[in-house]
């Protein structure tokens, strides 16, 4: 088992997996630590700081997730916003087709509705026409 795990270390995949995993992930992440540690030393040990100065820096490091969270949430409705766009681009072509369609099935219920009713009708107008041969006013 030791075996197939050690040969699979040495394909040119995995090397070049490990060559990217080092240069696109953990090189920019120790490059961002060192220039937070970098600009967190020279703020602590530049001459005089005030109370002010630390409350704008921790006023600024509170932000920063905000901004983070704010800059998601734009894209996410700069994408809901281009998603509606393009649907209602396309809405038109069928809210047509289904207007079109509900107008055809109104007018064959209403035609179904007429002939269901026709009977009736005809029974009612000839039992109104015998009643007024028979009773006279």
């Amino acid at each position: 088992m030791n075996k197939k795990a050690d040969s699979s270390k040495k394909t040119v995949s995995y090397q070049a997996y490990k060559r990217d995993f080092l240069w696109q992930i953990l090189v920019p992440i120790l490059v961002v630590l060192i220039l937070v540690i970098s600009a967190s030393v020279a703020v602590a040990i530049s001459p005089a700081p005030s109370t002010s100065l630390w409350a704008d820096i921790s006023t600024i490091w509170i932000i920063i997730p905000l901004l983070v969270s704010a800059f998601i949430f734009l894209i996410i409705l700069s994408a809901v916003i281009f998603g509606m766009a393009k649907l209602l681009d396309i809405t038109p072509i069928y809210t047509q087709k289904l207007t079109a369609l509900i107008y055809l099935a109104e007018q064959k219920i209403k035609n179904a509705a007429d002939a269901s009713a026709k009977p009736i009708f005809f029974v009612e107008e000839l039992s109104a026409s015998i009643k007024s041969i028979f009773i006279k006013k």
